[in-house]
């Protein structure tokens, strides 16, 4: 069976976080968006948001198959990626209220793009995701995190 991964120069400085690593390995590989999107059967649009960070984790079989798209190892993209901790969140960041998680929802859902964050008021990075649901009927995902704190939008 042929190895799937050809070798990155040694000389080659990875990028520290998952969205630059992708957008550097795509870039050296000659890729477009298009053409990583086909070969990973993902959307067009799920690899823009792992490039634009709104992604900063993959699940296994996700990683297994981008990797095989990039002709790289999985570890390259496990080692950069980060999933910030659910259940261990620290009390003063847990003051957003489920109403206002609605309304910032609600906002992205409707276009809203610079967003403040309620903790620490930097601009997030938004985007609604589209989804088909059980009934084959499309739905809108809001999307947005905080480049600074480890505020996410659940």
């Amino acid at each position: 069976m042929a190895k799937i991964t050809q070798l990155l120069p040694n000389d080659m400085d990875l990028a520290e976080t998952l969205a630059g690593r992708v957008n550097q390995i795509r870039n050296f590989r000659n890729l477009t968006v298009r053409d990583l999107a086909k070969a990973s059967r993902m959307t067009v649009a799920r690899i823009e948001d792992i490039e634009s960070g709104l992604e900063t984790w993959l699940s296994a079989p996700d990683r297994q198959v981008l990797a095989k798209a990039l002709r790289v190892e999985p570890i390259m993209l496990l080692e950069v990626e980060y999933r910030p901790p659910e259940a261990s969140e620290p009390e003063e960041l847990s003051t957003v209220s489920l109403a206002m998680m609605e309304e910032l929802a609600d906002a992205v859902l409707h276009g809203v793009r610079q967003i403040p964050c309620p903790r620490c008021q930097t601009p997030m990075n938004c985007s609604a995701q589209e989804a088909i649901d059980l009934e084959n009927n499309h739905i809108y995902l809001p999307m947005a995190y905080c480049p600074k704190c480890p505020f996410v939008l659940k």
